[in-house]
């Protein structure tokens, strides 16, 4: 995401990934969906820092805490409206910071299956 490489994320997805973020809000499924998703947070110039990843018993899930940072504009007025965090005075200058989780499922081939990402109100506001 940092790089703004979508074809170079969407090499790491399986064709019908399933994917939702955050979880509660649908689960969509297919590259040209992630991919859409993908380039929306890169136009809001998405920042995300990794921290260390927890490896699942099973061999195919994996947990990532994320911090990340983006512009307020142009999706920061529906987070708004949904009442997930409020608006800033100047939005255009405004950035958004939040920290969630994400799930990954790999299959046999190695590629991503399924994509959650997991937060809530209380993991996003407005970055100071």
């Amino acid at each position: 995401m940092n790089a703004a490489d979508v074809d170079g994320l969407l090499e790491l997805y399986a064709d019908e990934v399933v994917f939702e973020d955050p979880v509660g809000s649908g689960r969509r499924t297919g590259r040209d969906a992630l991919r859409a998703h993908f380039e929306e947070f890169i136009r809001a110039g998405i920042t995300e820092i990794p921290g260390e990843p927890v490896a699942g018993q099973d061999g195919a899930h994996v947990l990532v805490p994320v911090t990340a940072t983006m512009d307020y504009l142009p999706k920061g007025p529906g987070f708004a409206e949904r009442g997930w965090l409020a608006a800033p005075d100047a939005p255009e200058n405004a950035r958004i910071t939040w920290d969630y989780v994400l799930m990954m499922r790999t299959g046999s081939g190695g590629l991503i299956q399924e994509l959650q990402m997991f937060w809530g109100r209380s993991d996003i506001g407005i970055a100071s």
